[in-house]
């Protein structure tokens, strides 16, 4: 189941003074997280009649101004922006099939890895994954100052086969980094120096952290998954397995020290052989104070609010406004989610501050909004 740039309009020596301010070091000793207005919200829908074809799309901040920004098919999987704002990685789709002679049906896809900026302009086709060699890319993220991305490609017949790939923009070269196998979820630390990974296994799922040049490559955390750095870099927070094997969110310092559980509940609901719902989707607040997250205690997912050290757990969205995939906007201010009306059929794209008040529907399409230049 289940990052960014603050721009000043200052001239001579007041511009000076905004820069000394920018570089302070606040008082926990972590300097403080650059924000920046954002104007547009980019996510994926369905917005083509009698089609189920996803399609990368934009609306303005008022939620009017609905455009599909590439003409190509994409995969249902979050965009992800650059750390200025304007541009989107995303995985586009092409699905070909065909007739045999004995009239069974064939059928092929092909994956490419891009880039373009959210005005729609700038296409950059990263990689491609032809039909034959059967494979797609998955765990995409951006350096700290936009010059690299990391992936995982996947590949062979299953797909079981991962690369963790690092991805030169401006050469437009690529390294294999040497990881353990089964590699999901990378990031990188807010300095750029250091990737956080997953690891999946037989029995299990586990994080990972190594220099960007796949230097120093250690286990810091057993039995976890999907680790995200906080934004000051010395947190970092992920999965783990709670009650019934439930999706659980915990902390722990950036070298794996420290581990904590911060929730523990579960959903009312189960289905027979399945574990039970969780919390899941961890996002920090800029200042690294609090998680947005989802849970599912009460029997579908709400956006929840909560203390980084798990204190203060406040539901922010109710049960008949369905909310899942938080993120938090870059000028710190508001969450963005995917949400559903009563009746759970149509995906739908909200805003609210962060207090949860102020809670409106930009688009009656799309999951996975992300806030953008």
């Amino acid at each position: 189941m289940k990052k960014i740039v603050f721009f000043l309009g200052c001239i001579g020596c007041v511009l000076a003074l905004s820069q000394c301010d920018k570089n302070k070091i606040s008082d926990d000793g972590f300097s403080p997280v650059e924000t920046w207005d954002f104007s547009t919200i980019a996510f994926i829908a369905r917005i083509t009649d009698n089609s189920s074809e996803w399609s990368l799309c934009t609306v303005d901040e008022s939620g009017s101004n609905l455009r599909k920004i590439v003409d190509k098919t994409v995969t249902c999987q979050k965009p992800v922006r650059s750390n200025s704002g304007k541009q989107l990685l995303f995985t586009a789709v092409k699905f070909d099939s065909w007739t045999n002679p004995d009239n069974s049906v064939g059928m092929s896809s092909e994956y490419e890895l891009c880039i373009v900026n959210t005005d729609g302009t700038g296409f950059t086709l990263i990689e491609r994954i032809d039909p034959a060699e059967t494979g797609t890319f998955g765990g995409v993220a951006w350096s700290p100052d936009d010059r690299q991305i990391v992936y995982v490609k996947y590949s062979g017949a299953s797909w079981e086969k991962r690369d963790l790939i690092l991805y030169n923009i401006s050469d437009n070269t690529r390294k294999t980094l040497k990881t353990e196998d089964g590699v999901c979820t990378p990031n990188f630390s807010p300095n750029g120096k250091q990737i956080v990974y997953c690891v999946e296994t037989e029995t299990g799922h586990h994080i990972y952290k190594m220099g960007v040049d796949g230097d120093n490559n250690q286990l810091i955390i057993s039995n976890a998954s999907s680790p995200k750095y906080s934004p000051q870099g010395n947190k970092i927070v992920y999965l783990s397995s709670g009650i019934g094997g439930s999706s659980q969110i915990s902390v722990a310092n950036a070298d794996g020290s420290g581990q904590k559980q911060l929730t523990s509940t579960t959903s009312p609901q189960t289905w027979p052989g399945w574990p039970p719902d969780g919390n899941e989707s961890p996002q920090w607040t800029l200042d690294g104070k609090k998680i947005v997250y989802v849970s599912w205690e009460n029997g579908r997912p709400e956006i929840f609010i909560m203390n980084a050290d798990g204190n203060n757990q406040i539901r922010l969205t109710t049960a008949g406004h369905r909310g899942e995939y938080p993120e938090i906007t870059p000028d710190g201010q508001h969450i963005l989610f995917s949400s559903k009306g009563s009746d759970m059929m149509n995906n739908g794209i909200s805003i609210m501050s962060l207090d949860g008040s102020n809670q409106r529907v930009l688009s009656n399409v799309g999951i996975w909004p992300i806030a953008c230049k």
